[in-house]
């Protein structure tokens, strides 16, 4: 890694310092060292989860839920914006990156990271992970999201984006969700207005 850190904007509301930094961390910025784990904010998926986020989010006191959490980054904007995340991964050198990227951001009491899942509703449940992990895992995901919660999908070039609706509108009482693009990539937002059906 280099000694100077590198500098992402992540317009409106975030700026990732990526390598080593000194200077105070105020409530924008997130500090990282990515390592081997995802998700840096340079990638048109990442910046669009944190853009969502911090379109979407409530203001303050939600819980987020960061399936395949790999540096922790979209957790740590979870918190910068006032909630509370817990994320996952299956992969327990990434849990560790993103517990001291939690760290190095000074969010670490409103962040935690674990191989497993954990039980309960989220009133926000993001997944940037490939196009088969997100079909596989949407039975999951969906149970994790509480009844008016918002559900973003990223991860996704535009030919993949008919076969995560396909699966995932059933389990959202046929609802569809609102697609973004940057480049090549999509990201699905869903914002539930009401219970799904059962």
């Amino acid at each position: 890694m280099s000694d100077r850190p590198t500098l992402v904007e992540v317009p409106p509301r975030f700026r990732v310092v990526i390598g080593p930094w000194d200077a105070e961390v105020d409530e924008r910025t997130i500090v990282l060292c990515p390592g081997h784990a995802f998700g840096d904010g340079r990638h048109e998926s990442t910046r669009m989860c944190l853009q969502a986020l911090a379109s979407f989010a409530p203001r303050s006191g939600f819980r987020l839920f960061d399936v395949g959490c790999g540096t922790g980054i979209l957790s740590i904007g979870a918190a910068k914006l006032g909630g509370e995340a817990t994320g996952v991964d299956i992969d327990t050198a990434a849990i560790a990156i993103a517990a001291e990227n939690g760290r190095r951001s000074a969010v670490e009491g409103r962040v935690s990271f674990a191989t497993t899942w954990p039980n309960g509703t989220f009133d926000i449940v993001v997944a940037n992970i490939l196009r088969d992990v997100l079909t596989e895992l949407a039975p999951l995901i969906v149970a994790r999201l509480a009844p008016l919660g918002t559900l973003i999908l990223s991860g996704l070039v535009s030919t993949d984006v008919p076969e995560v609706v396909a699966r995932y509108a059933p389990l959202l009482a046929g609802r569809r969700p609102e697609i973004f693009e940057r480049g090549a990539w999509r990201t699905l937002v869903w914002r539930l207005t009401a219970r799904p059906s059962p």
